[in-house]
């Protein structure tokens, strides 16, 4: 491999993923703050993505292309930390703080009697010197990323996926009427899936039915869902999704809650539009939880 071919698969292979950036906002929200220098080796070190000052890829050997790969994998870890401290800042959950700096990558290599560094083109990101987490860091995180590592789920579909992200850029927004509309949308959805799962798992053509039938409320098809998951096939289910009754009706409890307080949109029922940051922010950190476990139900085999 000569010193072109190097950098070409260094290029192709650098690759910043949502889930590095999400473990990385995770672990950052965690922290009080600190230089940008010394909180991304922090990270780095027990993704064992650390790259010395004096990095070199040997392009004699057969395995350089290996060598080439862990290099590139330690590259795309600091930039998706470097971009998760750009989205928590635009998200209001971390402060930047002093001057910026600009980081690029430095790998030296050795190719027959040459040695020197690569001329790497294109790889690199801008950064705050510093950060700092604000006094009065929101609760719940309304950074979509660190919210749905709470959910702890991969496998919800898109649309669920993107009402819960609008309702928590509109909780940021301060508009929390609008972020109480798409939460609620959000759950319900996921009630529907979980309902659909349930039905075709169990074999229960009544279940499947309700919830598939767009003029049932959707009270009567978490109704449903609860008397299928109270039969002895139901329970059976339940313990191996692990999960109890218990947890179902949590999940039910609250979200009336939550869809009283949205129904506040039908002005015969509230005649106002008012919805607080105390009271929505309270209902919206009950989501991960129940989300998870309708999740956990919707999915186990």
């Amino acid at each position: 491999m000569n010193t072109n071919e190097a950098i070409q698969l260094l290029g192709e292979t650098v690759n910043v993923t949502r889930e590095d950036i999400a473990r990385a906002k995770a672990w950052l929200v965690q922290t009080k703050g600190g230089t940008t220098r010394q909180l991304v080796e922090e990270w780095l070190i027990p993704q064992q993505a650390d790259v010395p000052a004096n990095a070199s890829v040997d392009l004699n050997v057969d395995d350089s292309t290996e060598q080439i790969a862990k290099y590139a994998r330690a590259f795309s870890l600091r930039l998706a930390f470097y971009q998760a401290q750009w989205e928590l800042i635009a998200a209001g959950e971390l402060f930047p703080h002093n001057s910026f700096g600009f980081w690029t990558p430095s790998l030296h290599y050795s190719h027959q009697s040459y040695s020197g560094g690569l001329d790497i083109k294109d790889i690199g990101c801008p950064f705050p010197e510093a950060v700092i987490r604000p006094p009065l860091a929101t609760k719940p995180p309304a950074d979509p990323d660190i919210f749905l590592r709470g959910v702890d789920c991969t496998s919800l579909h898109d649309g669920i996926l993107e009402a819960i992200t609008q309702a928590l850029l509109c909780f940021r927004q301060g508009l929390y009427m609008p972020a109480t509309v798409m939460m609620a949308a959000a759950v319900e959805a996921t009630w529907i899936e979980c309902g659909i799962a349930v039905a075709k798992q169990l074999s229960r053509t009544k279940l499947d039915t309700t919830v598939n039938n767009p003029y049932a409320s959707i009270s009567k098809k978490i109704a449903e869902i609860q008397k299928t998951l109270q039969t002895p096939d139901g329970k059976a289910l339940l313990k191996k999704a692990g999960r109890s009754l218990a947890d179902v009706d949590d999940v039910e409890i609250w979200t009336t809650n939550l869809r009283e307080r949205r129904n506040a949109l039908h002005w015969g029922k509230a005649k106002s539009f008012v919805a607080d940051h105390s009271e929505t922010a309270s209902l919206m950190m009950g989501a991960p939880i129940h989300i998870r476990t309708l999740e956990a139900i919707r999915t186990v085999t």
